[in-house]
Order: C-alpha cells, then sequence, then structure tokens
C-alpha cells in the first residue's frame, strides 16, 4: 500500500511539472479541464485504471479497465510499464521518468488508436478554448488529441476536479523572398518579368507534431518551378511528398511531411523549404506579385498567411528635338534597352506608346523600340536597378547619339528620361583636317594664276 502511494505521489509531481495529464476521484463527480485546448480539434478521454478508493481508510486500488486488459497483459506496449499482483497495478520502479512518461502515453494513445479502442467522451472545445470532460469515475485517464501526438496521462486521488495543458505546442512559419541585388532575405523584393525569383519557408516543427502540410499560394503574375521545391537535409519521398495537383484549395502546391518523420522529432526543429518562380507577363507595376504560405497541423488548425512582395517597375522615354524649349515627343527615333551586364531586353509592344519586358522568348518580343510623337515611351516590367539605352537609329534629317543614355530606375515609377537629338549636318571640328583643304586648293588657285599672269606679260614684251 505504501508502494501505491508513493507512485501515485511521482504522478502527481509529473502532472505539475510535465503537464502530460489527468485522473479523476470520487465515482461520477469527477471532471477533468483541458487547459489550452485547440479549436476545431478532437479530444477523447479514455479510463485505462480503474480506481477503488475507500474514504474511511484513505486507502484506494487501481485494476485494469476490461478495454485496456491487452495492452498492459502479454506482449502489450503498457505491460513494460507496470507488475499486475492479483489483478492490482502498481508502477515498475525506473520506469517514471518524463520520457517514459511521455513514451507511455504514445504507446497508449497508439493503441486506443489501432484497436478502436471506444472513447469514454468525445468533445472539441468551446468558442472561448475551454473543454471540460465532467461526469468522471475515479480513475487513471488518457487523454488524446487530434492536435497531436503527445498525449496526456496521470492519476491524482486527492484531487477530484484536476486541470492539464494541452501538450502539444503550436509550430510556427516564417516566408521571405530573395533579393537578388544584395542576395539577402526579406518580406518584399524587386525583379524584372522573365526573372528567376527565390523563396524560403523556415517552419518550426514540434515534438508531438501530427499532419503538418505546408501551403503555398502564388498569385498569377508568378510561375512555379515545380521541380525547384525542396526541404533541405530531408529526403523527398521518405521524409515529405510535393503535390503540385489536384489542390482544391485555391494553393499551388503542399508540402506533406510523413507521419513517420514527424516521430522522429524529439524538441522544436526547423526546416526550409525553397522554392523559385518566375515573374511572367501578368506583372503589374501598379500592385506587387503576392507568394502566401500557411502551415496546417492536426485535423483543423493553422498558421496565418505569411505573405511576401514582388515588384517590377516602370520609366518613360521623352524623344525631342534640341532646339525645342516645350520638349515636344520627336517621332522615328529608334532604341534598344540593355541591362547592367549589356545584354539587350527584349521587349513586347502593347500600344504606341507603351513596351513591357518579355518574358524569355516570348512569342512576339522586339529588341528594339520607336519613339512616337504623340506621348512619351512607356517601358514596364524592369526591375529597380540600372540601364541603358543605346539610339540605333535618328528621326530623318537627326544626328544620332553616340553615347548611351544611363536609366536608374527609381520605385516611385516616376523616372522621365529626356533625350534629345539634334538637327544639322555634322561639321568638321576645328583641329582636324577642318578648313585646311580649303585653304590648300584656294592657295593652289592663287600661285595658278600668278604663274599665269606672269607668262602672259613676257609673252607681249616679247611680241614688241
Amino acid at each position: 500500500m505504501k508502494k501505491t502511494k508513493r507512485i501515485a505521489t511521482v504522478l502527481l509531481a509529473l502532472v505539475m511539472v510535465l503537464s502530460l495529464s489527468v485522473c479523476a476521484f470520487a465515482a461520477g463527480t469527477n471532471s477533468i479541464t483541458v487547459n489550452g485546448a485547440q479549436g476545431g480539434e478532437t479530444y477523447k478521454i479514455y479510463k485505462m485504471l480503474d480506481l477503488k478508493v475507500d474514504l474511511g481508510k484513505n486507502a484506494y486500488s487501481y485494476t485494469v479497465n476490461d478495454k485496456w486488459n491487452n495492452f498492459f497483459t502479454g506482449e502489450g506496449a503498457g505491460a513494460a510499464y507496470v507488475t499486475i499482483d492479483n489483478g492490482y497495478v502498481t508502477w515498475k520502479d525506473g520506469k517514471n521518468s518524463a520520457a517514459d512518461m511521455e513514451a507511455f502515453a504514445k504507446a497508449a494513445a497508439e493503441y486506443a488508436s489501432d484497436n478502436k479502442v471506444a472513447a469514454d467522451a468525445t468533445q472539441t472545445p468551446a468558442a472561448d478554448g475551454s473543454l471540460v470532460f465532467g461526469n468522471l469515475d475515479a480513475g487513471y485517464y488518457l487523454i488524446t488529441s487530434t492536435n497531436g501526438t503527445l498525449a496526456m496521462v496521470d492519476t491524482t486521488p486527492a484531487n477530484p476536479n484536476p486541470a492539464v495543458d494541452e501538450k502539444n505546442p503550436n509550430p510556427t512559419v516564417d516566408k521571405q523572398v530573395k533579393e537578388d541585388s544584395t542576395n539577402e532575405w526579406g518580406s518584399s523584393n524587386s525583379a524584372q518579368i522573365g526573372d528567376t525569383v527565390y523563396f524560403r519557408t523556415s517552419v518550426t516543427l514540434m515534438k508531438g507534431a501530427k499532419n503538418y502540410v505546408v501551403h503555398d499560394k502564388m498569385g498569377d503574375e508568378l510561375t512555379l518551378n515545380a521541380g525547384s521545391i525542396t526541404v533541405v537535409g530531408l529526403t523527398k519521398g521518405t521524409d515529405y511528398t510535393v503535390v503540385t495537383t489536384g489542390l482544391t484549395d485555391g494553393c499551388d502546391f503542399e508540402v506533406r511531411f510523413t507521419q513517420d518523420y514527424l516521430d522522429t522529432i524529439t524538441a522544436s526543429t526547423t526546416l526550409d523549404v525553397t522554392y523559385n518562380a518566375v515573374l511572367n507577363e501578368n506583372a503589374k507595376v501598379e500592385s506587387a506579385a503576392l507568394n502566401k504560405t500557411q502551415l496546417t497541423w492536426g485535423d483543423a488548425n493553422h498558421t496565418e498567411w505569411d505573405t511576401t512582395e514582388t515588384n517590377t517597375y516602370k520609366f518613360e522615354v521623352l524623344k525631342y528635338a534640341g532646339a525645342d524649349t516645350a520638349k515636344n515627343p520627336l517621332a522615328g527615333a529608334v532604341f534598344q534597352l540593355k541591362d547592367a551586364s549589356g545584354k539587350v531586353v527584349k521587349l513586347v509592344k502593347v500600344s504606341n506608346t507603351e513596351y513591357r519586358v518579355a518574358n524569355g522568348n516570348e512569342a512576339g518580343a522586339v529588341d528594339s523600340f520607336t519613339t512616337v510623337a504623340t506621348g512619351n515611351i512607356v517601358i514596364k516590367g524592369v526591375d529597380l536597378d540600372q540601364y541603358t539605352l543605346v539610339e540605333i537609329e535618328a528621326p530623318e534629317g537627326y544626328n544620332k547619339l553616340k553615347d548611351h543614355v544611363d536609366v536608374i530606375v527609381n520605385a516611385e515609377n516616376a523616372l522621365v528620361v529626356e533625350v534629345p537629338n539634334n538637327t544639322g549636318a555634322e561639321l568638321p571640328s576645328t583641329g582636324g583636317i577642318g578648313t585646311t583643304i580649303f585653304y590648300v586648293v584656294g592657295g593652289i588657285l592663287v600661285v595658278g594664276a600668278a604663274v599665269v599672269l606672269t607668262t602672259r606679260k613676257r609673252m607681249e614684251k616679247n611680241a614688241k
């Protein structure tokens, strides 16, 4: 009897320190409160051991509940933890550590699930998160939750209305996108249409994890590279699977962690899910391309959506005659747009005054644009970066620019690049051959005239 009381005291201490679980006292009048119960999840309670109490003698004893005979006897997992003598249950020495109790509760939860043991009661939390199992007989109880695999067990003969904390902690998710100009990760970045955009979702998985799924939803402006989805450090197909088809929630893909892998987690573990997508022709300068990530677990729990923004930009080109103080748009100038590496940026003509960056080898892409007299040329879909304009053909009667024009795109989309063209024939400059040819020819003519005049005078003198 003393040994039985000592074991009960140890288990009561476990409730206080580990918040593992719960039991009850007097017949039919006991209750168990679950603190931190998760909305939408299902909680079940099972009486594993019956508790007989003699209040007058301050004595009690445990016997196996009929539903749990196979768990506590023979090859059952519970037999490793208890000794049954003449039907009465005592806990084995050396099997009451925190790790032992956690393993015991998990094994009991698996037994209940695998053997379809009928629960004594089933509840979902109220709107305020409260959950109370009432009208319970005295006993040693197991409480399971669809929120995770960490079950709760314990007994408290001296407390008919104990409370236990939900043991399955909530996971977290953090979504980031890479800025290619700095190689830094953050909540937003800038990109040119056709660029590959890199994403990283950091998920913190908790011990007791169950049904963990990463959901990712992209806007129409992003085209997922499905083959790029990877969970760093894990083996695809063994530790997780990737689903990109047949999804009905509007997501582009899901990463589903296998329960076999989740069962190996003994402490909070942060994993990175990496993938990339192409900013496509649907990108707009007026609004960002969004990528949202959410983590779900249990039966109904989920994090809030974590969102990144990918922005693209525009600038305008004003071509005008250098002598025109009003800077009216000048038609007929042909330009190429080059990026910082000197590569020609292909464009798609949207209208006479608007072009956008082409998405790769998109049909209809051109290497240049032509100015018109009806307005500035707007170039959309560029990165927040430096570009150059190269005039490859000047308007008729105007001089073609010898140097390129620098373009530094700004985040306000307010840049107007003014490019004047001068008219008139090119004249030689001082210091070159310049007017020398005219002086030389003129000199020759003067000398020739002097020779002719002298010769004529001599001929007239000889004639006399």
